[in-house]
């Protein structure tokens, strides 16, 4: 019976012009959120986290990681590009290290 009544109210929220709702603004704290938030079952917390993030910071450092192989090939997309068994130039290094206001290191 309950999950009839469910779905047909989800069907009829379904079928509505979403033109015609007026917009709601709720205005609670954000202590009130966090502990609404943590009443809900950790499967829907998890969405939650998952939507707000991807509002929050629609570019992630997941999203970034992912698309960096596929510039993998292009040397102008990373810091240092060596090949195997290049020798470092340490002083070099450590020159272009201080001009960029890197502490000498005296080890």
């Amino acid at each position: 019976m309950q999950t009839t009544t469910q779905t047909a109210i989800s069907e009829s929220i379904k079928s509505i012009d979403q033109s015609v709702v007026p917009s709601i603004a709720i205005h609670i704290s954000f202590e009130m959120l966090l502990t609404t938030i943590e009443s809900l079952p950790h499967h829907q917390q998890w969405q939650l986290y998952q939507t707000l993030g991807t509002k929050l910071a629609p570019i992630s450092a997941e999203a970034k990681a992912i698309s960096r192989p596929s510039d993998e090939d292009d040397p102008s997309k990373w810091i240092t590009v060596m090949e195997a068994q290049e020798e470092v130039d340490e002083e070099a290094l450590d020159a272009w290290l201080e001009t960029e206001g890197y502490p000498q290191n005296n080890v």
